[in-house]
């Protein structure tokens, strides 16, 4: 059989016909957008907007959008694809694993889209599979092999890798954490080599370290800051995020929409994980108001009836609009419900199953910073803490 090739084609529009026209290249093989040959013996090139990209395979068409660079990206996805199940069958076919010397070797980057495409099988969320990719699809590029055999008991790929990670360019938010990203994306990494039986590359010293970044709850200035520039949408948003406790894809319904039976709030999370919070009545009310009008489900929506998933944005909209001096973020919003129901006498385990943690020792170190006002300052002062001297007399010679 022959090699396939995906050939990539835009139908467009030409003289009131639509025709398959093949895609046009630069010179270092991407394609450009748009430009296609109207005539490939006589090199004839056109833009055309319109239409949408086709690879041309086994005397078909398969759909690969509109996007230029996502349809690239697609026809290298399947000639990957292709030449993994290619080699794994030849190495099926020899009833033994492939050698590393054989001709059959595995490239890194046929293991990733095969890795990828058993992401989509097992029904991953996309946003996870577009992190994974922005992890592996880096690490293919530059870790220094070409070949998934060449990364057993090797650990220079990673070290490769996080060298390079290091070299690039830091995000200029101010809040964010860069060696936390570096360590989340070798992370990634390590998932992927694990599927082809790649483990323990890296000592425990040679690891990517960071710090925790530690959330801290909004005090009661803070909230009068915020609540004080608030209209009735941002108030609302203030006030479910604070009383559910609860994640921002859990709120604008990503996984599930939030379903209230009395003042029992159901949320939605990934992993298929359900959880249920208790609310205040005032909450409740007011969700059930906010689902009698408009939509009937969604708390969260845009102008276009879709959810909102640009919650952080409204949130520092509000801060700004405020003049707050001081950083906010949903998570500080969640973080601050869990203080106040902590502060107002809810047991630890109760507040575990609410918050969705695994275990009561991660709750306890979630909340291990909140104290009543003054607490510390009271057992200062209750006890001293600094040990007073004592006179000791001893005897002198000649006494």
């Amino acid at each position: 059989m022959g090699s396939s090739r995906y050939t990539l084609y835009k139908y467009v529009k030409i003289d009131g016909t639509w025709r398959y026209c093949k895609g046009a290249y630069y010179d270092n093989n991407k394609i450009k957008p748009d430009i296609v040959f109207v005539n490939v013996k006589q090199g004839l090139l056109e833009k055309h907007p319109e239409g949408r990209y086709y690879m041309s395979h086994n005397g078909g068409w398969i759909d690969a959008g509109t996007d230029a660079l996502e349809a690239q990206r697609k026809r290298k996805q399947r000639l990957a694809l292709d030449e993994f199940n290619r080699l794994s069958e030849k190495g099926a076919g020899r009833g033994s694993v492939l050698l590393p010397d054989s001709s059959g070797r595995i490239t890194l980057a046929a293991a990733a889209e095969k890795y990828f495409a058993n992401c989509e099988a097992r029904g991953l969320d996309p946003e996870t599979i577009r992190k994974y990719r922005a992890a592996v699809d880096p690490f293919v590029e530059h870790c220094g092999a070409t070949y998934v055999d060449e990364c057993r008991d090797n650990k220079q790929v990673l070290l490769n890798y996080m060298g390079w990670l290091r070299k690039q360019p830091a995000p200029k938010r101010k809040h964010s954490n860069p060696d936390r990203t570096l360590a989340n994306k070798v992370g990634d990494v390590r998932i992927f080599l694990k599927e082809f039986g790649i483990t323990k590359l890296l000592k425990k010293n040679e690891e990517p370290k960071y710090h925790e970044k530690k959330v801290v709850a909004h005090p009661d200035d803070e909230l009068d800051v915020l609540y004080g520039a608030a209209d009735a949408e941002e108030t609302f948003l203030l006030d479910f995020f604070i009383g559910s406790m609860a994640r921002d894809h859990e709120a604008y319904g990503k996984y599930g929409l939030p379903e209230l039976t009395g003042t029992t709030l159901t949320l939605y999370g990934k992993h298929h994980k359900t959880r249920t919070v208790e609310i205040s009545q005032r909450l409740a009310d007011t969700i059930r108001e906010r689902r009698k009008g408009g939509n009937p489900k969604g708390l969260f929506v845009n102008r276009n009836g879709k959810p909102d998933k640009h919650l952080l944005r409204t949130l520092q909209n509000i801060a700004k609009k405020a003049g707050a001096k001081f950083h906010t973020e949903l998570h500080k919003l969640r973080k601050t419900g869990a203080s106040r129901r902590y502060l107002a006498g809810v047991p630890l385990p109760t507040l575990m199953l609410e918050l969705g943690h695994e275990s009561l020792a991660v709750t306890q170190d979630y909340l291990a910073d909140v104290r009543k006002p003054g607490e510390a300052k009271k057992a200062v002062s209750d006890a001293d803490f600094i040990p007073k001297s004592k006179i000791v007399k001893t005897g002198t010679t000649g006494d």
